[in-house]
């Protein structure tokens, strides 16, 4: 590597976000989108006092008000609590579930999967059928 790629701040500072960058996921929300907004840690000095089983999330929660391009107002839905400004940096996308056929929940990512464990149920079902119909027959 040569020296004069450090020289300059400028490249240097391209090379540093573009690393941080690499990690990133852009996010865009709308008003009245459903999140997930994080609940902050508790802190003492640099220890964290939460408790492992505390939940980290808290939602679903609608975004109300875009005060920024990257701030919310926000409203937790289930006791209509505003929730005040949340940066984006906080928010987690909601999925409403959806209820199939047999009464189980299913989200709109798991669709395709349970499409192919239907098939299959379907045809481990129909050869049990057909056992039973030769333990029948004896």
């Amino acid at each position: 590597m040569s020296m004069e790629k450090f020289k300059n701040p400028k490249k240097i500072e391209l090379i540093i976000y573009g690393k941080y960058d690499r990690h990133t996921t852009d996010r865009r929300y709308a008003e009245g989108d459903l999140v997930w907004v994080a609940i902050p840690t508790k802190q003492i000095g640099e220890n964290s006092i939460a408790g492992k089983l505390q939940p980290h999330y808290q939602g679903p929660c609608r975004l109300i008000k875009q005060l920024t391009p990257s701030t919310f107002t926000v409203l937790r839905i289930n006791d209509n609590i505003q929730l005040g400004a949340t940066s984006t940096d906080r928010l987690k996308p909601y999925f409403e579930p959806i209820i199939n056929k047999r009464n189980t929940t299913v989200t709109e990512n798991d669709q395709t999967t349970n499409e192919r464990q239907r098939t299959t149920t379907n045809i481990n079902d129909e050869s049990m059928d057909d056992d039973l119909n030769l333990q029948n027959v004896k």
